[in-house]
């Protein structure tokens, strides 16, 4: 059984949230979002008890996820990962990988 679509919208820019003086920081980091989605059936393997996996995969990809499970779809719940487009793509490839170990 397959838990997660592969099919997403890709990153989508949103408007810069720093405005901080940038020239100590050098250039500002753009962040964006990408919706997935995954087998509702599947969503423990990603939130975990208590929400302690979501958190974890939150604080060491620095994404934000919100799992939307009031927009489902065949069977299907979506999620938005946000942060950096390399976050984003890391946290996606981390999804694929707790999901499908555990089938």
């Amino acid at each position: 059984k397959q838990c997660i679509n592969a099919e997403y919208g890709g990153i989508v820019n949103e408007e810069e949230r720093d405005r901080g003086e940038r020239s100590e920081r050098g250039p500002p980091t753009e962040r964006g979002s990408m919706d997935i989605w995954v087998d509702t059936s599947c969503l423990g393997r990603i939130i975990g008890k208590g929400g302690i996996k979501i958190r974890e995969i939150e604080r060491i990809y620095k994404v934000k996820i919100d799992v939307k499970k009031d927009v489902v779809e065949e069977n299907e719940t979506k999620v938005v990962l946000i942060g950096t487009k390399d976050d984003v793509l890391a946290t996606r490839d981390h999804i694929y990988d707790i999901v499908d170990e555990e089938l």
